[in-house]
């Protein structure tokens, strides 16, 4: 039991890790089509020793699922512009997501109806 879990902490770590690292160096420069594939391989290659497990929560299924995504970002035919754009814009959907588990529940706002 004990092992389980911290096979997933450790997961979920490496999974926010890429996203955090992707978006600095989209938020750093203006980069190529080459820098980009090179920097993901990069930040990929953690991932893949880290053994996958099952992840319950929307924030977790959502960030594996964006790391899936990015990781193959290399076969894609779209222009660096539009990926910087794109990818900025699904890991603030996922800051989002992150949050939302820190406001009040609906059982204690007042409801008018």
């Amino acid at each position: 039991m004990k092992k389980e879990r911290l096979i997933r902490s450790r997961y979920i770590r490496e999974l926010e890790r890429f996203v955090n690292r992707i978006v600095d160096f989209f938020n750093q420069k203006e980069p190529t089509k080459a820098q980009i594939d090179a920097h993901i391989d990069k930040i990929f290659k953690p991932l893949e020793s880290i053994e996958k497990t099952y992840l319950s929560s929307e924030y977790t299924k959502s960030l594996e699922k964006f790391v899936q995504k990015n990781a193959n970002l290399h076969l894609s035919d779209k222009e660096p512009e539009q990926i910087k754009a794109e990818v900025l814009k699904e890991a603030n959907h996922l800051r989002k997501l992150k949050r939302k588990r820190s406001f009040s529940k609906e059982k204690h706002k007042k409801s008018y109806m």
